[in-house]
């Protein structure tokens, strides 16, 4: 196998940060869900109500990404069926 079988074209790297992408967005649901459950269980101890906040405003900035990551996502989608119909 030679390098330029190892090129990638510009649809290829198209495709492979389309699927990091989901890969973050995936794990930034899971975030969500996680410091979902973090603030409830923060919020119902009483010696943890001073930290409630602050998971809080963590919780909000993990929504905030993935809100981000949804219109990129999308783009990405988009140029990736453009170059597939052109393609064809």
């Amino acid at each position: 196998m030679t390098d330029e079988d190892n090129v990638k074209t510009a649809f290829d790297a198209l495709q492979d940060t389309l699927s990091r992408l989901k890969e973050m967005e995936h794990h930034s649901q899971t975030n969500i869900e996680k410091l979902a459950a973090l603030w409830l269980e923060v919020s119902e101890h009483k010696e943890q109500k001073q930290y409630e906040k602050m998971v809080d405003e963590v919780l909000k900035r993990q929504n905030q990404f993935q809100e981000s990551l949804t219109p990129l996502i999308q783009a990405y989608e988009k140029e990736i069926a453009r170059l597939k119909a052109n393609a064809e």
